[in-house]
């Protein structure tokens, strides 16, 4: 990756960085809103997960949408949209316009996440594909490492409300750079020369599922038919299965681990925002490092279920840690293997799902998934919290549901490898053909 290629990828990333930052500010500033506005964990817990009924939806839809034109229009003016929804939420007093509000910018922000995983699927070349994600996803992990501090400090200097406000009007700046780097497809892109996006183009394609097995384009498919050739795909729901699981862990740890830090152990909120950027780098070191494995090993299912094996004694340990350094650690080891079978499970769909309903597949295992995991992880962990007085509770049926995905991975091994093996037959059939 390098020259305008790597620029229109640094803007997607940069994207996603916002995407997380955005997002996750509310997370800091839970304590404050539940001391002003007398919520209870229960409260908290349906404004934290109000976000993921929008984004699930959001996302979801946003994959249905068909067609590969006119991604980078749709996607600078959801930008702009959920910015002045984050403003927005600091001007909540009930919980209704909490509600409101933040299923409004969960909407946005879904449908963006969806059309920028189709976006940076049109620039990445196949041996990149792995860490391509494992740094997309490493942007969101640094929206949270670098921008928990940022958020922690304006908090402690103006108040929460404020904090939102700021936020809004820093994510503007992403509109005007996503407009003016980003292109639909390489070959699209003025500031390419012709031969080399078209070139660009053919070799992303060329790797890439079809519907057809000639590889040609068939009729125009509506949402009923793209869904229907999605749950043809053989273990295809077992692939939704694992995602809910691990992005469970994902999502309820972006939403509770400021408040764990700040309720459970008594952190300051600035403080807990600086002790979480180690943590979260490390989330973006397992991203990265998954990636690589993946891309080197050509089996990203046997990644993501030893990596999710792996996290859930982590979580438990995390659960009973009490000395300040050894909790941090853990939290470190335990974002690293979460964020490493993310990245197997999510870059699956680019090898294994057709490209005409690939946005498709990132809604219903990114949004649909994702998004009810969203919504139940912060729920649970906020009423088990209520329920016992601690995050105990909560730590253990994180673990379990990382258990239950990895086995739900298991299969998915065996049909990748197949999905490979054929997709190297054609590859030989049409080199033998050319010569």
């Amino acid at each position: 990756m390098r020259g305008i290629r790597l620029l229109v990828l640094g803007v997607i990333w940069l994207g996603s960085f916002f995407l997380a930052f955005d997002r996750v500010n509310i997370s800091l500033a839970a304590p404050r809103i539940m001391e002003e506005l007398a919520f209870d964990g229960v409260r908290m817990g349906l404004v934290l997960s109000a976000y993921y009924w929008g984004y699930m939806l959001g996302n979801f839809f946003g994959g249905l949408r068909g067609g590969q034109d006119r991604l980078r229009g749709v996607t600078t003016l959801l930008i702009l949209v959920w910015s002045a929804l984050t403003a927005l939420s600091g001007s909540c007093h009930t919980l209704w316009q909490f509600g409101a509000v933040r299923v409004a910018f969960g909407l946005a922000e879904g449908a963006t996440a969806n059309l920028m995983h189709r976006l940076q699927n049109n620039w990445l070349l196949p041996a990149e594909r792995g860490r391509g994600y494992g740094i997309f996803i490493g942007f969101v992990y640094l929206g949270v490492a670098l921008g928990m501090p940022l958020v922690g400090w304006l908090i402690k200097t103006w108040d929460w409300r404020v904090m939102f406000y700021l936020s809004g009007l820093m994510t503007l700046a992403l509109v005007a750079l996503f407009w003016t780097v980003v292109r639909d497809h390489p070959a699209a892109h003025p500031w390419l020369p012709a031969a080399e996006g078209r070139a660009l183009q053919a070799a992303i394609a060329g790797d890439r599922e079809r519907l057809e097995p000639d590889g040609s384009a068939p009729p125009k498919l509506d949402m009923g038919e793209r869904l229907r050739r999605l749950f043809a795909i053989p273990h295809f729901w077992r692939l939704c299965v694992a995602a809910f699981f691990c992005i469970g862990v994902y999502f309820t740890n972006m939403s509770w681990l400021p408040g764990y830090l700040v309720r459970e152990r008594g952190y300051s909120i600035l403080a807990s925002g600086i002790y979480l950027t180690i943590p979260y780098l490390a989330a973006f070191a397992g991203m990265w490092a998954a990636g690589a494995l993946g891309d080197k090993l050509g089996n990203r299912s046997a990644v993501a279920l030893v990596m999710g094996l792996l996290s859930c004694p982590a979580i438990i340990a995390l659960a009973y840690s009490s000395e300040v350094n050894a909790t941090i650690a853990l939290m470190s080891l335990m974002l690293f293997l979460n964020s490493a079978a993310l990245n197997g499970i999510m870059v699956l769909l680019f090898d294994i799902v057709p490209a005409e309903i690939f946005g498709a597949g990132v809604g219903l295992v990114g949004g649909l998934s994702g998004g009810l995991a969203g919504i139940v992880g912060p729920l649970l962990v906020g009423w088990l919290y209520d329920l016992t007085g601690s995050f105990v509770a909560g730590f253990y049926a994180l673990a379990a549901g990382v258990v239950i995905g990895a086995v739900f991975l298991w299969p998915m091994i065996a049909h990748e490898r197949q999905v490979k093996e054929e997709k190297r037959a054609r590859a030989a059939v049409r080199g033998g053909m050319s010569d």
